[in-house]
């Protein structure tokens, strides 16, 4: 029997820019709230504008003020 408490969900971060999504090269955790992925995206340098959670794409999707470091 496998445990599903082993394998606990995570969530992709990804950055918009005027060129499309990119990764921002790190997951969170599936209970994580946009704090704490806005902390983490600052943690990379980061400064978030907005931050939205798709869920139909298990993804948090930032808009941050300092695009061109992604592009």
């Amino acid at each position: 029997m496998v445990s599903l408490m082993s394998h606990r969900r995570r969530r992709r971060v990804f950055i918009d820019t005027p060129k499309g999504r990119v990764s921002a090269g790190f997951t969170v955790p599936a209970e994580a709230d946009a704090a704490e992925v806005s902390m983490r995206l600052r943690d990379r340098g980061w400064a978030t504008y907005r931050l939205r959670l798709e869920p139909e794409q298990n993804a948090w999707v930032a808009l941050v003020i300092d695009w061109q470091r992604a592009a």
